[in-house]
């Protein structure tokens, strides 16, 4: 995976310890938005400190191919409008290989297609690079922009994920969606 990549609309790009004011001022701004979807977080979440210790972290993970996080920037817009990331990427045995995506996007670009487009630029690639069989996305039931993204995507909806992650101070179930490599390498069903 490059460092960087140019869809039509956008520049992704892997950020750093020295990005860390971008991501806090990003995340900061959006807290209201993002949290009824998110899991809870500490309050020094929001710090500089924080989110350099976090960058520097997922650097070392997607140096020892476990977790890589691209952040998306317009063109005259200094903070990132948005994010997606791959975790739990799991490579052995070769045919489980599977991680989970996760995304984020600013308050106000949503409705505009930015995630789309990001996320049809991105998970070729990952697939690809990391040899990838399926891809799992874990969404809140009342979610709705969430789970049309996942249709527009291609996913499929595999049930329920009782008690997946605290949010607003108790776990909640989640809706399991599901991509696999020939839906979207179709030579390779």
């Amino acid at each position: 995976m490059l460092f960087t990549y140019t869809t039509d609309r956008m520049e992704l790009k892997i950020l750093n310890e020295e990005d860390a004011a971008l991501t806090t001022e990003f995340y900061g701004r959006n807290w209201e938005h993002f949290s009824p979807w998110e899991m809870d977080h500490p309050p020094e979440y929001f710090t500089a400190e924080y989110q350099r210790r976090t960058l520097a972290a997922e650097s070392v993970q997607y140096l020892h191919s476990h977790a890589v996080r691209y952040y998306f920037f317009l063109s005259g817009y200094k903070l990132p409008l948005g994010t997606a990331s791959f975790t739990h990427i799991e490579l052995s045995p070769p045919s489980c290989a599977c991680c989970r995506l996760g995304y984020r996007l600013d308050r106000d670009f949503t409705g505009h297609g930015y995630m789309t487009e990001a996320l049809r630029f991105l998970i070729p690639k990952v697939f690809f690079f990391y040899r990838l069989h399926r891809m799992e996305a874990n969404i809140l039931p009342e979610n709705a922009n969430s789970l049309r993204l996942m249709e527009r995507l291609g996913f499929m909806p595999e049930g329920t994920v009782r008690g997946f992650a605290p949010i607003g101070g108790k776990y909640r179930d989640h809706l399991r969606y599901s991509l696999l490599e020939g839906d979207i390498f179709p030579q390779q069903r």
